[in-house]
């Protein structure tokens, strides 16, 4: 069979099976994986037990503290491993814990419904991100049971413990060794429709601790050093974070300023929220300062969650806050807290990237404009760029669901998500037999 004859056979199953790929995203929804706590135990059985039923070959990778990670490999000649010549080796990735539900009475309906209701597919992880991980599943078996002559490898990573930006998940599964070979991924995280990302700015979490004089609360400001008091002048000195200047490579440039654009045009935030690929944005997370009310704060601790626009480095903004400290006359802790990354990126012109592109132009039409764009989150894609894995984020999502109530996916997004990942597949690995129509 020709590429053509197999992408017309592999969209026509996809098509006869989409009741199959929703089943199989509602399990998923309806069996809870939040993070915290993070057992990922039962929902990784899901997973196994689907690929398991089509006797197609896994694992479970026990990373402690319940953080089950699944792995599957689909060797391009039968009986090999990955490969270490010039072939391709496509990762298609997901994480499968989920954030929180929250206030359960503050739902419309039930936090693990996984139903479907006026085209929607609903629950805790829909869009964050059950519905594209059912869709890279599915597309991985649905080339294993076909038996499509792949030219390369194409492996499954289903992992746990992204939502806490822990080290039991994609950090654990790249660490030992369980994708080498890997020259491209795909992370079926939540994006626009026809705009993958390819970049994500840095996260760069800190502490600062500032320690104060007690005395008497009747005798401020006469007696005693309050720690709140310098806290809250270090926490308006901070501000001055975001005045950095980033100095990106040229080669990114008119990515960053593409991705400005679609932020105003298709996020639906205000004018002027394109300005956070350029700068280091500052929140100021928690404040827990002094002991009583009438005793002068002997102790504040702020914590920070800054991120860092390509062109910067968590080195230079973390001296930069010790800079600013010391000018202001503050004596400071600072310390690196949790969830650290620096800027990272994959070019359009990786082949990984123009490919999934080129396929979401062939789904949806030419005449839909379709683009990689920057993120100011981070994720899993961090992971596998600092193990040079060239890596995109594509997957179904209703955006302004995510990490809220009553989150919620389009089904026919769904499914064009599995078209998506199997077709990519295809046209990046390549066939053993003709490759042209």
């Amino acid at each position: 069979m020709t590429t053509t004859s197999w992408k017309d056979r592999i969209l026509a199953e996809i098509d006869s099976h989409t009741e199959e790929l929703i089943d199989l995203a509602s399990a998923l929804i309806r069996t809870p994986s939040e993070n915290p706590p993070g057992d990922c135990t039962a929902v990784a059985g899901v997973i196994k037990g689907y690929l398991d039923d089509q006797a197609i070959p896994s694992e479970l990778h026990d990373a402690g503290n319940g953080r089950i990670n699944v792995v599957a490999h689909h060797a391009a000649h039968e009986g090999g491993s990955a490969s270490t010549g010039e072939a391709h080796h496509l990762v298609l990735s997901g994480h499968h814990d989920v954030v929180p539900i929250g206030d359960a009475s503050r739902w419309s309906f039930p936090p693990f419904a996984g139903d479907i209701v006026d085209g929607y597919l609903r629950g805790r992880g829909a869009s964050d991100m059950k519905a594209g991980l059912a869709g890279a599943i599915f597309a991985y078996a649905l080339l294993a049971r076909l038996g499509v002559p792949l030219a390369g490898d194409l492996s499954l990573a289903s992992v746990a413990d992204e939502e806490a930006g822990g080290p039991l998940g994609a950090d654990w599964v790249l660490e030992n060794g369980l994708l080498e070979g890997a020259t491209a991924a795909i992370i079926a995280e939540p994006s626009e429709r026809t705009h993958p990302t390819i970049g994500q700015k840095g996260s760069n979490w800190f502490r600062v601790t500032i320690e104060g004089r007690p005395g008497h609360g009747s005798l401020q400001p006469l007696h005693g050093t309050s720690a709140n008091l310098l806290a809250a002048r270090a926490i308006i000195a901070l501000q001055k974070l975001w005045l950095m200047t980033p100095h990106p490579d040229a080669d990114v440039v008119p990515l960053i300023e593409h991705s400005k654009i679609y932020a105003e045009e298709r996020e639906g935030y205000a004018p002027g929220i394109g300005a956070v690929f350029e700068h280091v944005t500052i929140n100021v997370g928690t404040v827990m300062g002094g002991s009583a009310t009438n005793v002068v704060a002997d102790r504040c601790v702020i914590e920070f969650d800054t991120r860092v626009p390509i062109g910067l480095s968590r080195a230079e903004v973390l001296e930069r806050v010790r800079e600013i400290l010391e000018i202001e006359e503050i004596e400071a802790t600072v310390e690196p807290l949790g969830f650290c990354s620096e800027p990272n990126f994959t070019l359009p012109s990786e082949p990984i990237v123009s490919t999934l592109v080129t396929t979401i132009q062939d789904l949806v039409g030419p005449d839909v404009e379709t683009s990689g764009v920057l993120q100011w989150a981070s994720s899993d894609a961090r992971t596998f760029r600092s193990h040079g894995i060239p890596v995109l984020q594509y997957g179904p999502a209703e955006l302004a669901t995510i990490h809220g109530f009553d989150e919620r996916v389009k089904v026919d997004n769904i499914i064009l998500a599995a078209k998506t990942y199997a077709l990519t597949a295809l046209d990046y690995l390549g066939t053993t037999e003709s490759t042209s129509a």
